[in-house]
């Protein structure tokens, strides 16, 4: 029987480690945009690596047509299509539950808009002197990307997400942040909502010509020079400032280019506010400030580029420091613009968990999450992440994290305002620590070393919650009560085991109203059978008559103002209609007597005010009234009566 009991523990044990090494959640789901005369496939690399950390679906990837309708229009609305399925009736852009998500816009259709169908990873056109699917104009990207980003939120049910792009990907991510139209936000999800309607908590750029290229050819591609695409990525047209970026007239642009419709309206002589001015963003059209931006640029072989961006024309910055100023950093890596794609070290550098507790992500109980240890700027080894998690019920709130060789040094829950709460050194691979809370929010903080992390190991962690007891309770108060108006009072409330020598599981401070009605949640008690013991601070300790059943999560209610039974010992008085806790223990010692007539006696002949024990009545004045009712329960030998 022992060696069965052996097995059984090894086999569970086994089974706990096989299940923590499962790919877990990222806090937000990413998606992945790709750059120019591409799609979805170039992430390739760095997806598998990131599919052994976080969660990745087979369903991930969300595809649009950008040139339906060509020369028949620039319109937007008529040139972004989404179809849901192939030409062999397959269904696409069924996208599910999943940590990683990834954009294809290299795609074409049938040109049947009864029955559209979508020709994946296809650069046909819909005429001559068109931009490939790929290479439409940035706009018709960040209009299609506000399709993809409310999609994800959909299916995954997340607040917000993550936006990674590569090349001309950032500038449409730029787009979705930036666009707007008569002070709207023309893309945003919640566009009324001018902080958090975007539902971005993070971009990272790798190799985006955020302040534009003029190249007029890249290594190893076929691009088309005269696309939408490639005019929207220029800094100048001669001596002219190239509209898209840095604003202008559209009819600056060259007839070269297949149009001149930037904004995708149908008329080619607007003025088009730039997203970039300068080194930085446009501040008629800013990035937010509740985002935090990571450039990564790349000097390829020293040479002051990746082969199609100037180096110094990959980030915004203001003098030396990245833009906007205090809410985005930089990266640099030595890949070619192929290349970097495939540089998963970069990225999940870039991907970085926040190191303030403003940007923290929110995460949920009970559910396990990845994350990573990361080399930061300057290369400096230690490395800080923050999440945040709701706490609605209070209660015992406990963090697990499990890291093999990924770096953790440390792990800590904190109160709201940033208190430690709870903190340990992680020893092992795996270990939790616990702590017991009110209702708020909370954060959870990681510290780590990389340079204990070479090989970009990712740490699971997750958070559970035993929500507190709650009661409902109402009481009267003998004093309290004058027959027409209740005065509402502080009571200490301790819940008490229910065998002998009934001690104190918890206890909770409560303010009744005007009814005798109050509510308060109870952190420390588990589910269980307790008496509740009442406190006042001049009225005889009272309690429940039986114990109580108590269950986490749940609210409990009792009531000792309905009838004289609920007290133990049937201890209270009917007063005007409500059952009443007796009142007059001013020394608190458990008897009403001649102690506490001495004492109210004295404050009543000093005039004593204010909120005092002896002001039995709660008026705030000592005077005969608090008098008459503590020698009436003197008289009657007035006690406490406990279990």
């Amino acid at each position: 029987m022992k060696n069965i009991l052996l097995i059984l523990c090894l086999f569970m044990i086994l089974k706990s480690d096989l299940l923590n090494a499962q790919p877990a959640n990222s806090p937000y789901p990413v998606i992945f945009v790709h750059g120019l005369n591409s799609d979805d496939q170039t992430w390739n690399t760095t997806l598998t690596q990131l599919s052994a950390s976080w969660i990745l679906s087979s369903d991930y990837v969300l595809s649009a047509v950008l040139n339906a309708r060509g020369g028949d229009t620039t319109n937007y609305n008529d040139d972004v299509i989404i179809p849901q399925k192939d030409l062999s009736g397959n269904y696409v852009n069924y996208i599910t539950a999943s940590s990683i998500y990834a954009v294809n816009f290299g795609n074409f259709w049938n040109r049947n808009p009864p029955d559209p169908r979508i020709i994946l990873y296809s650069n046909s056109l819909p005429g001559s002197n068109q931009s490939p699917g790929n290479q439409s104009s940035i706009y018709k990207q960040g209009y299609a990307l506000k399709i993809f980003i409310d999609s994800v939120l959909r299916v995954t049910g997340a607040s917000k997400v993550i936006l990674a792009g590569h090349s001309m990907g950032g500038l449409a991510i730029r787009e979705y942040l930036q666009r707007t139209e008569n002070g709207i936000h023309k893309w945003w999800i919640d566009p009324y909502d001018p902080v958090n309607g975007h539902k971005v908590a993070r971009v990272v750029t790798i190799g985006t010509p955020h302040l534009g290229t003029n190249v007029s050819s890249i290594p190893f591609t076929t691009i088309d020079f005269n696309s939408e695409a490639i005019r929207d990525m220029r800094y100048s047209f001669s001596s002219a400032n190239a509209p898209y970026l840095f604003g202008n007239s559209e009819t600056v642009v060259p007839s070269s280019y297949y149009n001149k419709d930037i904004n995708c309206n149908g008329f080619i002589t607007d003025t088009i506010t730039g997203i970039s001015n300068s080194n930085s963003d446009n501040p008629l059209a800013p990035l937010p400030l509740n985002i935090t931006y990571t450039w990564i640029t790349s000097n390829y072989l020293g040479l002051g580029t990746d082969l199609a961006v100037p180096l110094n024309r990959q980030w915004l910055y203001s003098g030396s420091a990245s833009s906007p100023a205090g809410v985005s950093d930089t990266i640099l890596t030595n890949k070619n613009h192929i290349q970097e794609t495939s540089d998963a070290k970069s990225l999940i550098r870039g991907l970085d968990e926040p190191d303030k507790r403003l940007f923290a992500y929110e995460v949920l109980f009970n559910n396990t999450y990845a994350g990573f240890i990361t080399t930061q700027t300057n290369g400096i080894t230690s490395d800080t992440d923050f999440y945040k998690v709701n706490f609605n019920s209070g209660g015992k709130l406990s963090m697990y994290v499990k890291s093999v060789s990924a770096g953790v040094t440390n792990f800590a829950v904190l109160s709201e305002n940033g208190n430690t709460l709870a903190s340990k050194n992680i020893s092992g691979s795996s270990d939790s620590i616990s702590c017991y809370c009110t209702s708020g929010n909370y954060y959870l903080r990681l510290l780590g070393n990389s340079s204990q992390n070479t090989n970009f190991n990712s740490y699971n962690f997750s958070v559970t919650e035993i929500p507190s007891v709650s009661l409902n309770l109402t009481t009267a108060i003998e004093g309290m009560w004058n027959g027409v108006i209740y005065t509402g009072d502080t009571l200490k409330v301790y819940l008490r085991n229910e065998f002998s020598p009934y001690s104190v599981s918890d206890s909770a401070t409560a303010y009744s109203d005007s009814d005798g009605n109050s509510s308060m949640s109870i952190i420390h008690t588990l589910t269980g059978n307790y008496y509740i013991q009442i406190v006042h601070r001049n009225s005889v300790q009272t309690w429940s008559s039986v114990p109580v059943s108590f269950i986490n999560g749940n609210t409990s209610t009792f009531d000792f103002q309905a009838t004289q039974t609920n007290a133990y010992g049937n201890n209270q008085v009917l007063k005007s209609g409500k059952w009443c806790i007796y009142s007059g223990d001013i020394n608190q010692d458990g008897t009403v007597d001649a102690s506490d007539l001495s004492g109210v006696e004295n404050d009543a002949a000093s005039g004593m005010n204010g909120y005092i024990p002896s002001d039995v009545t709660g008026d705030n004045f000592v005077d005969a009234e608090d008098l008459s009712i503590v020698e009436n329960n003197a008289a009657t030998g007035i006690e406490a009566i406990v279990p």
